[in-house]
Parts: C-alpha cells; structure tokens; sequence
C-alpha cells in the first residue's frame, strides 16, 4: 500500500487521533506499516498481556476529544475509540481494532490491525506497529518514522525489506510497506527501540487514563 501523494507532515499528531477513530491501516497518519505481524502466531512467547494497558484512556487535541478503550481477550487487546467535541473531524463515529503487545528485551510494542468490514479488500499492509510506553495513567505510542527508516536503510544500517514497487519509499515524505518476516522486524525492533531517528518523540501520541488505574504495568521514563 501507498500513499505517495499524501503529504503526511500536516499535523502529525492530529493524524494519529484519526487513525485510531477510522480505518486504522489505511489513513495517510500511518506512513509505515507492514504486510506482517511483529508476532509470530498466537503461540509467539513474545506476546505479553499488562492488566495497566486495559481501561479508558482519552486524548484532547484542538476541541476534540478522542476516547479509546482498551479490553484484553483471547491473548490480545480489543481497541474500540471514538471521537467528541466540535473540534473532531468525525464527531461521534466509533471504530474498533485488534491489538498484539509484544515485549522485546524490556521494551513493548503494540502490533494494531484494522478488524471486519474495516480491512480493505485491495490492501497488503495491515499491520501498524508502535514503540509502547505506559503504567497506571498515561499510555503512549511512537509508530516508525518513514523518513528515520528511509535514513537508516539507505547507510545500510536497517535490515528491513519494503515493497519493491514503492519507488519513493526511502524519500522524505514518502509511506513505506514492510515486507520482511515477523523474526526479522522483531531483530530490527529490538536493535532499534531506543533510537530517536526511527522513534521520534515529537511523533508520539499519548493518552490519560480516564478512570481509576488497575494493576501497575511497565513503568514510563
């Protein structure tokens, strides 16, 4: 999948609010995704259920409120978001995604797919995948940066394979659809969590929790 055209630098974190509240995977605000899953399979030992990930988190951007909930089942989470306020593109409009937290060394990575008539019968990306920080009140995201990616594999440091027909993509601007195999992202995760060219913190997206918090998780910086 790309989305070439798109100009992904107009609000950034503004994107992000509406991946979660529409079709996740095929937005503009995710300009890196994957064919595969960061996890091998529902027997993967690297998946990892946290009790302080579930719950009712918010986020308010420019008078729009954007309110996701997140339940454990079945090994996975279940994100179902929706927006309110004046301010919201989509006032009121409810969606819902599927969500795999993978724990890599002591880092987490959360692996999101868009779920029933949501997935797009024409798409090969589905998989979005995200550097994961939370504990009891606050829950953030950094996705990859496609420009931090395009960096690192054209030094030849990044041993990740994108789609050969995205010709643009390890050019600025530009989405990029990984093709390599769940081992090999996770290897790429692993080597890269903490790196600030590939997790950009001025690209992260965070949420407060909007009730009591549960059982303490992995702890924030």
């Amino acid at each position: 999948m790309s989305f070439s055209g798109v100009d992904r630098r107009v609000g950034v974190k503004a994107a992000w609010v509406v991946a979660l509240c529409a079709i996740l995977l095929a937005l503009a605000g995710c300009d890196v995704t994957s064919i595969n899953a960061l996890y091998d399979g529902d027997n993967d030992p690297d998946l990892a259920l946290e009790p302080s990930l579930t719950g009712t988190w918010r986020s308010v951007d420019q008078k729009c409120t954007t309110v996701l909930t997140i339940t454990a089942k079945d090994g996975a989470y279940d994100l179902q978001s929706v927006e309110r306020g004046e301010g919201c593109q989509n006032p009121g409009r409810e969606s819902r995604q599927l969500g795999h937290l993978v724990k890599l060394d002591s880092h987490y990575f959360l692996d999101i797919e868009a779920t029933g008539d949501q997935v797009c019968e024409t798409c090969l990306a589905t998989h979005w995948i995200a550097l994961a920080e939370f504990d009891d009140q606050r829950f953030a995201m950094t996705p990859i940066d496609s420009d931090g990616l395009g960096e690192l594999m054209q030094a030849g440091i990044a041993n990740v394979s994108v789609l050969p027909e995205d010709p643009d993509a390890l050019l600025p601007d530009r989405a990029t659809t990984l093709t390599s195999r769940s081992k090999d992202l996770k290897n790429f995760c692993r080597l890269f969590a903490t790196d600030r060219t590939l997790f950009k913190p001025d690209s992260t997206f965070a949420f407060e929790r909007n009730q009591a918090p549960g059982t303490a998780g992995q702890a924030l910086p």
